[in-house]
């Protein structure tokens, strides 16, 4: 048993441990389960994993726990390209039956150096489109998925008038960038070096960024959020404290996190 003089400690151990949040992760791809605990003591104590197909979109919902991880569902656009009708209509209605338990819809979006003709990019546009439909139906975020593709994304959310949008690993220049604070999105920095990242964080608020690990694709694992939030607060001459702070604030609100918590654990 320990004593009383161990629990202060463990306490105050706690204390002094930054809280962070992941704002976009794959837990699914993790197959040591270790390697999340791991992060949740180390101050990860809010974990955003996301969906990418069927397998890992019933698996996200199974990892969620409504403490310390989310599951966002969505059909990225690499598997946009090939999904089969059935399929896609199956992963929507895991998404409409799961909508009081998940926080978003995502990952979705475009991906251009993955399509390799007119046809694909026209298929992945069309299931972004449906998707983005389907998450202002439910009243839920979006994670987006964008690589060479930052300028129509954001013609088509614009169309749509949507308000919950988070730019999963931005990789957009100052202008998209403060085009994305002018609407009120959210970017989210991986944990790697940018120069061109670097100068869109220094422009735009920071209300408007999230930190993300994208373990164990970018980051090897959550951990990692700790170098991308690292990068924010010296783009912002902020204290790592203040940045991740302000940063897992963002994160909570973006996904409506508390709210979310309670209808899980109702």
């Amino acid at each position: 048993m320990e004593t009383k003089a161990v629990l202060k400690e463990r306490e105050t151990t706690d204390i002094m441990i930054t809280e962070l949040a992941d704002a976009h992760c794959h837990l699914d791809l993790i197959q040591d389960p270790s390697v999340i605990s791991d992060a949740i003591t180390a101050g990860v104590r809010t974990m955003v994993t996301n969906g990418v197909d069927t397998k890992s979109n019933v698996r996200a919902v199974e990892l969620s726990d409504g403490r310390h991880i989310f599951a966002a569902l969505g059909i990225d656009p690499e598997h946009a390209i090939n999904i089969s009708g059935e399929e896609l209509e199956f992963n929507i209605g895991m998404i409409k039956s799961n909508a009081k338990r998940i926080v978003a819809i995502g990952e979705i979006g475009l991906d251009y150096k993955k399509a390799a003709d007119l046809k694909a990019m026209e298929r992945q546009r069309a299931i972004f489109e449906g998707f983005l439909d389907l998450a202002e139906s439910l009243n839920l975020p979006v994670c987006i998925h964008s690589r060479n593709a930052l300028d129509d994304v954001l013609s088509i959310t614009g169309e749509r008038n949507s308000s919950k949008v988070q730019i999963h690993f931005f990789e957009g220049n100052v202008q998209q960038a403060k085009e994305i604070e002018r609407r009120g999105y959210m970017i989210s920095v991986p944990p790697l070096d940018s120069g061109k990242r670097t100068k869109a964080i220094k422009e735009i608020a920071i209300d408007n960024i999230m930190a993300e690990s994208d373990a164990p694709v970018a980051g090897s694992t959550p951990l990692a959020v700790r170098k991308s939030i690292e990068m924010i607060a010296a783009a912002k001459a902020m204290s790592f404290e203040s940045a991740a702070e302000a940063v897992t604030l963002n994160t909570k609100r973006f996904f409506n996190l508390h709210a979310k918590a309670g209808l899980m654990r109702a």
